[in-house]
């Protein structure tokens, strides 16, 4: 009768312990497929972005899972960002000089930069008086937009556009010139998590802004060309009004008589 007994037991433990196997089994494969299906829909906005003309000047470390936009990214260190390979204002004219008379001519050739810029920043560590002046020629003289990933990298940000600081550390903000502040510009939780959560977020969010981008410009273009042919019409329908027929044939005149080539009529007494 034990031995029943305890045969029952050890068949409940076991059929316990298949349970839980497969539970887990399941759990983990629930989780893989949330994680396969979070880097599908990264690379899907990514790919988004890959037929502008885009440049995303990235100082920091960029996470492993945004590593098919690196092809638009130029990466680097924040003791790295001088004038030379940053997006400041520059001239859009080749300029020829001599530094004395005596000298040799200098050249100046203007910068071609991606149609699109974005600098993305997510430390706050390395940078000095020089590439913090840089980075504010970048986004206040050449209206590059900059996104802050971070507390630190708002707070070191945001004290050189003098919009404050103290902000948390899953705290992040967008600032275009003309345009202000989205903020926060990304979801607080996805910050602090990192890792795919930040990567699909971010993703996200740069392929609707640069989308919204592209169409804002097609629209522009498209009322410019609109406002172009209706100027061209107005005109030619002032023109067509001025030389409009008399009844009887002739063309009549849309000059006053006081304006007649015999010249102005002058009031009597003068």
């Amino acid at each position: 009768m034990d031995r029943n007994k305890t045969s029952v037991i050890v068949l409940f433990l076991l059929a316990g312990f298949f349970f839980i196997a497969i539970a887990m089994v399941f759990n983990t494969s629930v989780r893989r497929n949330a994680a396969l299906a979070k880097k599908g829909a990264v690379e899907e906005k990514i790919a988004s972005l890959n037929p502008l003309d885009l440049t995303i000047y990235w100082i920091g470390n960029v996470p492993e899972e945004l590593e098919s936009l690196k092809p638009k990214m130029k990466i680097l260190k924040p003791e790295e960002v001088n004038g030379e390979n940053m997006p400041i204002k520059f001239t859009t004219f080749r300029i020829t000089y001599k530094e004395t008379e005596k000298s040799s001519e200098k050249v100046i050739e203007p910068r071609d930069y991606s149609e699109y810029m974005l600098i993305v920043i997510n430390t706050s560590e390395g940078f000095t008086d020089e590439s913090k002046e840089v980075l504010r020629n970048c986004i206040v003289d050449n209206g590059v937009p900059v996104l802050c990933i971070g507390g630190k990298a708002c707070d070191m940000v945001g004290t050189i556009l003098i919009h404050g600081a103290g902000y948390p550390s899953d705290y992040s903000m967008l600032y275009k010139l003309k345009e202000g502040y989205d903020e926060p510009f990304l979801n607080a939780k996805a910050v602090a998590a990192g890792g795919i959560d930040l990567a699909e977020e971010l993703a996200e969010k740069l392929s609707t802004y640069f989308n919204d981008a592209v169409a804002k410009k097609i629209t522009e273009a498209s009322e410019r060309v609109s406002s172009a042919f209706s100027s061209v019409d107005e005109a030619a329908t002032a023109g067509t009004t001025a030389s409009e027929s008399a009844p009887d044939g002739s063309a009549e005149s849309s000059v006053s008589p006081e304006t007649t080539p015999r010249g102005l009529l002058v009031p009597s007494g003068w």
